[in-house]
């Protein structure tokens, strides 16, 4: 996964310093409409690919989303400033929307297929920056058969070109790729929990205890069964830090408690019959509690 990491970022940057080196050699021939399009879909790329791997490396919101953020917007001014103000500002404002929008994909998916999700928003990002260079040469008035008339230029022409091919070529096998991977993750694996139900055990002060364990992929167990009429008490034992199981949702009761390293303990009152849903902040991960008459 590291490697995928540092590959992405170091595309990112590559992609990024292309494009302000392109957009200073032909400001004078960019619209304002132009740097903009072209400042916001450099700043946005480029946060929506950085929070993603970031998201997924770190399980956290915090860091993925001010680094890509700060990045965004530094690539949205550098891409939009030569060409005029509204267009660095435009740049800067899809920095901040794809900086929060990349962290929070990168920190759902960390659990499921980190590795190809990361690979498919690389691959996005590849392909919308070899149409954004096409762009600012359309923009700029640039005629690739005009401009090519040294063999330098040819050459550099004809590696562009074989790019775009070589990726319209691999994207759909990279899309079948994923599809296949994806399904065989699903059949292949669960949320790694137990889906047996557990029934509580009672106190000697008549209180129905449970005692649940806080993983990265989900409750253990996810589905407990009490008795109506007497109080519940779950306690929660966790053993890492962050991620969004470290929030705590059941909605019945409008509880919302922070899930600390250690043990938590929740209180219930006693409960009339019915099924109870309990959840993560996210609400990604979630189990429930039965209870029977």
């Amino acid at each position: 996964m590291t490697g995928v990491v540092i590959l992405s970022v170091v595309v990112m940057v590559v992609f990024s310093a292309f494009i302000v080196v392109l957009v200073n050699r032909y400001r004078k021939k960019l619209t304002c409409m132009a740097g903009m399009m072209i400042a916001m879909t450099s700043a946005m790329m480029a946060s929506t690919l950085l929070g993603t791997v970031l998201g997924t490396y770190t399980d956290d919101m915090l860091i993925p989303t001010v680094a890509a953020v700060v990045i965004g917007m530094l690539v949205g001014y550098f891409t939009g400033n030569p060409v005029s103000l509204m267009a660095a500002m435009d740049g800067m404002l899809a920095g901040i929307m794809g900086g929060m929008m990349g962290a929070m994909l990168g920190v759902m998916e960390r659990l499921q297929s980190p590795i190809l999700m990361m690979l498919f928003v690389g691959l996005v990002y590849v392909v919308i920056m070899l149409f954004l260079v096409r762009l600012i040469r359309e923009e700029a008035g640039v005629q690739p058969e005009r401009a090519a008339t040294g063999n330098r230029q040819q050459g550099t022409l004809r590696v562009t070109r074989m790019m775009i091919r070589f990726v319209w070529v691999l994207l759909p096998i990279a899309l079948i790729f994923l599809i296949v991977m994806g399904n065989r993750t699903d059949a292949g694996s669960g949320s790694g929990v137990s889906s047996l139900p557990v029934i509580a055990n009672w106190t000697s002060q008549s209180t129905q205890q449970v005692d649940i364990t806080v993983k990265t992929g989900g409750y253990a167990p996810d589905k407990i069964v009490v008795k109506a009429g007497a109080p519940v008490q779950l306690n929660f034992h966790k053993d890492y830090e962050g991620g969004c199981l470290s929030y705590l949702l059941i909605k019945d009761f409008s509880i919302t408690r922070k899930l600390n390293t250690g043990t938590t303990a929740i209180e219930l009152p006693p409960l009339k019959p019915g099924t109870y849903p309990f959840m993560c902040g996210m609400q990604m991960y979630g189990g429930q509690i039965v209870v029977e008459p």
